[in-house]
């Protein structure tokens, strides 16, 4: 039922839409990008969580239409904020089922030059286990992909199964530590600590840019300072906004030095 509900929204489009969840460079406390998430309004189902529909979704032909939606809706966004004045690189995610795709750096390649959109405007994320499903035709794709100039992120790192080895072999250049690290933070838990502490030592030493997701408190957010960790995003910065939000919500947050108040954590 969601994948022929999903299915007819691809078709009119009128019940998918984007927001945006901003990331925030921890040196400056500005807001340096944001990340693009998929959002679905049925007439019949009310809001579906990703959750539900993802996970599915990606496994099926309906990967590529998706894929090609977001895409699309991200480098236009992201071309209407150009043309206000304001330059904010934009990161969606791909599947595995993408990775399999023999067209898929092609067609990116193509939707960046119909929106006249900067190749390193855009970064790729890709999660460690999605890479792994077929990691030489992954690499060869992510490889494509990075010699475009976009970028490419390593999605939820720390819950894959990759090697230390084959980490060095990706061309990409920031990993995104899971939620799941980042929760802990504001426990006792002093293992947890030495954990992320040392991904993110360890990814840097490797040359990538560390972003912490899932970022809930001020605490966190002064823990991962102290460890060096370049960005984080999460509902202690903001939640996903509406694309007619972010540029207003960016003036206030970079235009002020003091933190924006914790808000209100609904019940999940």
């Amino acid at each position: 039922m969601l994948l022929s509900a999903f299915g007819t929204a691809l078709e009119d489009g009128a019940s998918l839409r984007l927001v945006y969840q901003p990331r925030i460079d921890l040196g400056s406390r500005r807001c340096v990008g944001a990340e693009a998430l998929l959002r679905w309004n049925d007439p019949t189902l009310g809001d579906v969580s990703p959750a539900e529909f993802i996970p599915i979704v990606e496994r099926t032909t309906l990967a590529k239409p998706t894929t090609a939606f977001v895409l699309d809706t991200a480098l236009r966004q992201l071309a209407a904020w150009q043309a206000c004045g304001v330059s904010l690189p934009l990161s969606i995610n791909i599947s595995a089922t993408n990775l399999d795709e023999d067209g898929l750096v092609a067609a990116i390649a193509a939707a960046l030059d119909a929106h006249n959109v900067a190749p390193d405007m855009l970064e790729v994320e890709v999660t460690e286990s999605a890479m792994m499903e077929n990691s030489a035709q992954s690499l060869a794709r992510l490889e494509a992909l990075a010699a475009t100039g976009v970028r490419v992120a390593i999605d939820d790192f720390g819950t894959g199964h990759s090697s230390l080895a084959y980490l060095q072999t990706l061309p990409a250049s920031v990993v995104k530590i899971d939620k799941s690290f980042v929760d802990p933070l504001d426990t006792d838990d002093a293992r947890s600590r030495t954990v992320i502490a040392t991904m993110i030592s360890l990814s840097k030493k490797l040359g990538f840019r560390v972003v912490a997701e899932g970022v809930e408190t001020v605490g966190a957010v002064d823990t991962l300072t102290r460890m060096a960790c370049d960005e984080a995003q999460g509902y202690v910065f903001a939640r996903p906004l509406e694309a007619q939000d972010v540029l207003p919500w960016i003036a206030r947050f970079n235009g002020d030095d003091q933190m924006p108040p914790l808000p209100h954590r609904e019940a999940a």
